[in-house]
């Protein structure tokens, strides 16, 4: 094993002289640095860190985890999360963070820089290391996430475990101090997300070893990382404890007192406060590519892994709504219970990261003349905290914002998809990555049009596709069954009307109505056998020719009972050609091709297109 160790560090001794032999001249090297260099590479800790396990056999690297539970199950987990360690000094940081923190080489314009988790500066590797500082971005230094202070200081392996420790900017880190994390109430400073100030109560869902969902902090002030970091220093807290559980070591000082107890404790080494924070921020804000990279690279360097970014749901089988629980690896490995098939591994591994148990954050997309612009992340089932305004056109001729729509676009003419939510309201709920797009419109014609009604009952039918069963005055429409209108246009549907009722002791009152993009609208019928009329007011821009289906989840014997439905359109009479636009100064009118180069900008928190030297907002305006 030895020997296979040396033979690696050989080879990459090899690499990192041809390399450095490629930007320095050989003469030099022979002269002045050889011996230097062979003396400092030799003593790399790094060498000799353990034998780094290829991530393809991560599920082999924890399957002793399966059939334990409780403090056997912490036992076996700190013995795995210290195979292979080798600490790399507290100055053996600098050299692994090219390897663990870096931006990836996509990043424009931030490619091989560190990633600083606090201040979002833009460090070079070689940048100025703390030192003295004035403000935000001078300086960078290593941050211990858990605070030295909290365990007395000592040089032991703690002291420089890379999983806690991460470059930040150096002002922000001071501002930080020694604070417990913790969500802030009232803010007394705050910069690039982070907060430090005097605490809130935290709420997760679902259930925690120690039946709350719900704490304050005792320590105050509290610090607050930027939300797309809270997951990272959360999984980072609970793989440290992974780690030196049943050590000597003891983080119970100062404010760290708030979130740890004794690694041996019957809760794990967690205070109730400690336990509510992580899991909420754990489960919230899901493993990252960027942890994923984070955790291969210091397996490369330091020789361990992190088993909370390789299986995020171990968490609750030991604080969360499992605790107590044994360890099922299949299960382990599915990211929630409505995820698990026994026997099946489900998701982490395969490259896709699925859904983290509780409230689940997705990346959303918005999206202006076909390019994507992500965002911030939001809840499962939520909306967007935000939509763009609609924007005040630039004449009256010129083209209006006419809402955001789902679909994509092909086109700059007429391609406009069907549905258009224009509306909060309106949105569908949020369950995966979603890309919205912008479309505008210009008036073409205003005439008018007849208004057209589509009656179904029991005795008006033509057009309708009815799979539903006669009930005599009404039709029952159960699970699997459908009615389904003509096609009518979509732009002048006004409204549609349902008189309905619940059959058979149905525990569901819902009717849901479809067109081609997606769900309209859900209807709510009265329980019991009173009919119900309700209205659905369109309030949506909607083009196109379209079959409206309304369709029930009812089991068999149970059902809506539809007496009619009636759909009202007909007295739109605007007809808008729709484009991808941007409005001039004045009345002129661009049309934008959506192949056209563009690339997108994040300026003061907004998003912005860049279009050759051209800057436009969201609502295809031009900036000045």
């Amino acid at each position: 094993m030895r020997m296979c160790k040396i033979s690696s560090t050989f080879v990459r001794f090899l690499n990192f002289a041809r390399i450095y032999m490629h930007t320095h001249t050989i003469k030099y090297i022979m002269k002045k640095h050889i011996i230097t260099f062979l003396a400092l590479l030799l003593a790399a800790p790094w060498i000799f860190a353990g034998t780094v396990t290829p991530a393809a056999d991560i599920p082999a690297y924890y399957a002793s985890l399966n059939n334990k539970s409780g403090s056997s199950l912490m036992t076996t987990l700190n013995t795995v999360t210290n195979r292979g360690f080798s600490s790399l000094g507290y100055d053996g940081l600098w050299g692994a963070y090219p390897n663990t923190d870096v931006y990836p080489a996509d990043s424009v314009g931030k490619a091989g820089k560190l990633w600083d988790m606090y201040g979002g500066c833009e460090f070079p590797t070689n940048s100025k290391r703390c030192g003295s500082y004035s403000g935000e971005c001078d300086c960078v230094n290593r941050e211990h996430s858990i605070p030295k202070s909290w365990w007395g200081g000592g040089k032991n392996n703690m002291y420089s475990d890379i999983f806690h420790l991460v470059p930040t900017d150096g002002y922000v880190n001071n501002r930080r101090s020694a604070y417990a994390f913790g969500e802030v109430a009232n803010a007394t400073y705050q910069y690039n997300g982070c907060k430090l100030g005097s605490p809130k109560e935290v709420s997760t869902t679902k259930a925690t070893i120690y039946n709350a969902t719900s704490a304050t902090c005792s320590a105050s002030p509290v610090f607050e990382p930027g939300a797309q970091y809270k997951g990272d220093f959360a999984r980072g807290y609970l793989g440290m404890i992974a780690s030196y559980y049943n050590s000597s070591y003891s983080i119970t000082s100062g404010a760290g007192s708030s979130i740890f107890e004794s690694f041996t404790s019957s809760h794990f080494g967690l205070t109730k406060y400690g336990v509510v924070l992580l899991l909420k921020w754990h489960r919230e804000d899901p493993v990252s590519q960027k942890e994923i990279d984070r955790n291969n690279g210091i397996q490369k360097t330091q020789g361990n892994r992190n088993p909370f970014i390789d299986y995020p749901y171990l968490a609750e089988y030991i604080w969360g709504e499992h605790a107590g629980e044994t360890v099922d690896m299949s299960h382990l490995m599915a990211s929630s219970d409505a995820d698990f098939v026994p026997g099946v591994s489900n998701g982490w591994r395969n490259g896709v990261v699925p859904p983290q148990p509780g409230v689940t954050k997705h990346g959303v997309t918005w999206s202006v003349n076909g390019e994507e612009m992500q965002t911030d992340s939001v809840a499962e089932n939520q909306k967007p905290a935000s939509l763009p305004d609609e924007p005040v056109s630039c004449s009256s001729e010129s083209p209006v914002f006419m809402g955001w729509t789902t679909a994509p676009i092909s086109g700059t003419q007429d391609d406009a998809p069907a549905v258009l939510y224009k509306a909060l309201a309106d949105f569908p709920a949020v369950t995966a990555d979603v890309t919205y797009y912008a479309v505008f419109a210009q008036l073409a014609v205003s005439e008018p049009s007849l208004p057209t009604t589509y009656v179904f009952d029991a005795d008006h039918q033509d057009g309708w596709t009815n799979t539903a069963t006669s009930k005599g005055s009404y039709w029952l429409l159960e699970q699997g069954k459908s009615i389904v209108s003509p096609e009518i246009d979509l732009a002048q549907l006004n409204s549609i009307v349902v008189k309905m009722r619940t059959y058979g002791g149905a525990q569901y009152d819902k009717l849901d109505i479809y067109e081609a993009d997606g769900q309209l609208a859900t209807m709510t019928a009265t329980s019991g056998s009173t009919m119900t009329e309700y209205t659905w007011t369109n309030n949506l821009y909607i083009a196109g020719i379209s079959a409206l289906t309304f369709a029930s989840d009812y089991g068999q014997g149970k059902g809506i009972g539809i007496q009619s439905i009636t759909i009202n359109a007909g007295s739109a009479s605007d007809i808008y050609i729709r484009y991808i636009t941007t409005c001039q100064q004045g009345s002129e009118v661009q049309l934008i091709e959506t192949d056209a180069p563009a690339r997108k900008i994040l300026v003061g928190g907004q998003i912005f297109i860049l279009l050759g030297e051209e800057l436009y907002n969201l609502t295809g305006q031009k900036v000045k």
